[in-house]
């Protein structure tokens, strides 16, 4: 028996990168995932596409900028299975659809990076937490940037540390209800269409391991955060990024 063998988990941005290393590592270790990705194509090709590996997915298309795409991707979630164990809020806007100078942000970049990478994970916990029993856990995936500046990426910064501070409110208000909260902090990760391998193209030279991270090494994280041995672990994240927030 895996580690989170009957488990209902539900994964936002699964379809692509760091969010489809953790859809297949919660998979492999025995957990019924639903795919949360922008839209209903998008989340049936990635399921095809790690189902070939064996793997069983929902695939649930749900644009989680809006209020009501947050409730559909649950409400398709409590129907498959009748309650949430796990939900991870993956989903973001980063790169460069989240990066300009301070002064040239307009209120339509601003809107859609704090809708996606803040609000949708708000609404999602809020959404889910009706339907998860006591031992349930909620990772959210925040960023280095939650805990250093970076240039050109002030909404994105201001995001993510609003996230991480959600994860601290919301592991000390759900605590009575036996309900983790904690977040996973991503440094320089690998992220390409095709795959991805440690080490492969340039990187942050202040990373004292010397290799980019692969969404293998996040989804690892996850995963352990959501077995019983991290039963006594809320309210605060663990940084995965080779030592990148240490220089």
């Amino acid at each position: 028996m895996t580690a989170l063998a009957g488990k209902i988990a539900v994964v936002t941005g699964g379809a692509t990168g760091i969010g489809a290393g953790i859809v297949a590592r919660l998979a492999d270790d025995g957990a019924q995932v639903v795919l949360g990705a922008l839209d209903q194509a998008g989340a049936e090709d990635a399921a095809r596409r790690l189902a070939a590996e064996g793997r069983t997915l929902l695939p649930v298309g749900a644009d989680l900028a809006t209020a009501r795409g947050c409730r559909a991707l649950v409400d398709a979630a409590v129907r498959y299975r009748g309650r949430i164990d796990i939900l991870v809020n993956n989903a973001g806007i980063t790169g460069p659809a989240a990066a300009a100078r301070f002064e040239d942000y307009d209120d339509e970049r601003l809107d859609a990076v704090i809708d996606v990478n803040l609000k949708a994970p708000f609404r999602c916990a809020r959404d889910a937490v009706p339907h998860m029993p006591p031992g349930s856990v909620i990772v959210n995936i925040t960023s280095v940037a939650a805990y250093a500046a970076q240039a050109d990426a002030s909404a994105y910064v201001a995001a993510k540390a609003g996230l991480a501070g959600l994860t601290r409110a919301l592991g000390f208000e759900l605590a009575g209800r036996g309900i983790r909260a904690v977040h996973v902090a991503p440094g320089d990760i690998v992220v390409r269409p095709g795959g991805s391998a440690p080490g492969d193209g340039p990187f942050d030279r202040r990373t004292p391991l010397g290799r980019r991270g692969d969404p293998a090494d996040i989804a690892a994280a996850v995963a352990w955060l959501c077995t019983p041995e991290a039963s006594y672990v809320t309210g605060t994240g663990l940084v995965v990024d080779g030592g990148w927030t240490a220089y």
